[in-house]
């Protein structure tokens, strides 16, 4: 929401909005001249042409309800998203239930810095660009396409990507088969495909879609575009890249991960497609330095323990987190897990559970509901009661204090501390580290 306030803002119209709570996105966006604050203000609403709300609010919002009642025109973020879209000659949209922020903001990273006319709109802030957002131009369109409540389903992308197909969003997917007709419809409706192979193979994309606008990546031998030859050097890897079996470059990466592997994989062969030079783009992976809440490392607690904050919150994120850490740490990985959504928790809870095999400790905290109440699914503790029953042992902490207080007398300079989430609980990295 906030990139496409921007987006939107620089196009020369007046923008307002609101949130919940102060944040430092509101407080950037006021930065920015933009109307932002807390809480409701129909008298805000009342001067605007359009009100454009996000699927995570609603229908009995205050102000949603007096623009609807006033019949001032009302648009959903993705409506809005396409519309944007629109404005330029092409669109890459970058779908999968992983990864999707890490890729965008690469391919971001690579046009930006090959001063390519284009617009950004990215789920996070890219580092090198320092913003969530580009508008250099209107040649390209990247964004992500986000599947809740089939958000992507609004875009007709000249190149849409798909990641993975993990199960997730219980609450707009009842069932893996309905979110797997979801990425299927995305891929019939865009021109070309980029597509891991593990989601080419489990969507069946080539009984749907013609074979001659697809274009699978991965580590096999059937991948149109293949990474090979793989060194790990402390958690960060270098790879050749392979495009129908002929070598197109090497490529060496500044963030961490073999999952970070896949992602550059992704944006190389959008790149690629797009008749890019490698010599260029293989300089620009190499000086790309993640987006915030991406494995960032936030330094050190008072007795030394490194403390890492992730956005991972879906099982194949921890297990893929928890992979890049066991590569460069030396000491236990005390992982610090804020479950998002009830309907996720309770929907993937074996999942979770195994997800945290690879971690020394596990601390789980009480659920980010998010859009949800506790009704809808299964909380924190459950998660820990879960976990403790089938043989691996977590601590259930309720509260940023408690886990502060843990980790400061339990952890030392040899561990690592690894805080997952998609909520607040960024904040506990700041909490725990100290500035020497």
């Amino acid at each position: 929401m906030s990139a496409l306030a921007m987006l939107t803002s620089e196009s020369g119209v007046w923008v307002s909005g609101s949130d919940r709570v102060d944040s430092e996105t509101l407080r950037r966006l006021k930065s920015y001249g933009i109307n932002a604050y807390v809480g409701s203000n129909n008298s805000v609403v009342s001067g605007c042409d359009l009100v454009v709300y996000t699927a995570a609010i609603g229908a009995d919002d205050t102000e949603l309800k007096f623009a609807r009642s006033n019949k001032i025109r009302c648009m959903e973020r993705k409506a809005y998203l396409a519309y944007v879209s629109k404005t330029c000659k092409s669109v890459i949209a970058i779908a999968g239930s992983h990864g999707k922020t890490t890729v965008t903001a690469m391919l971001c990273h690579i046009f930006n810095q090959m001063a390519l006319p284009f617009k950004g709109h990215v789920g996070g802030k890219v580092k090198s660009i320092g913003a969530n957002y580009v508008n250099d131009g209107d040649d390209y369109f990247i964004t992500e396409a986000c599947e809740y409540g089939k958000s992507f389903l609004s875009l007709s992308p000249d190149m849409g990507v798909i990641l993975n197909c993990d199960y997730d969003h219980p609450d707009t997917y009842p069932t893996q088969e309905d979110m797997y007709a979801a990425f299927v419809s995305f891929a019939e409706q865009s021109k070309a495909v980029i597509v891991g192979e593990e989601a080419f193979d489990t969507l069946q994309l080539d009984a749907h879609v013609d074979a001659d606008k697809i274009y699978t990546f991965g580590f096999g031998e059937r991948a149109y575009f293949r990474a090979v030859d793989l060194k790990n050097s402390n958690g960060k890897f270098s790879f050749d890249v392979l495009c129908d079996d002929n070598f197109i470059g090497r490529f060496s990466l500044d963030i961490y991960g073999r999952h970070n592997v896949l992602n550059a994989l992704a944006a190389i062969a959008i790149c690629h497609l797009n008749w890019l030079d490698m010599q260029e783009i293989s300089e620009y992976v190499a000086n790309f330095d993640g987006v915030d809440r991406r494995f960032c490392d936030c330094g050190n607690t008072k007795k030394g323990a490194k403390v890492i904050v992730d956005y991972a919150h879906h099982p194949k994120e921890i297990v893929a987190t928890i992979d890049a850490l066991r590569l460069m740490s030396a000491g236990k990985i005390v992982a610090v897990f804020e479950p998002h959504t009830y309907s996720r928790t309770k929907a993937l809870l074996e999942e979770f559970a195994e997800s945290f095999y690879w971690a020394d400790e596990v601390i789980i905290l009480p659920t980010y509901g998010a859009r949800e109440s506790k009704d809808m699914g299964v909380g924190g503790a459950e998660l820990a009661d879960y976990i403790n029953r089938h043989g691996e042992g977590a601590l259930y902490l309720d509260s940023y204090d408690s886990v502060q207080n843990y980790i400061e007398n339990n952890c030392t300079y040899r561990d690592t501390v690894i805080v997952l989430g998609a909520g607040t609980v960024d904040k506990l990295g700041q909490m725990l580290t100290c500035k020497k």
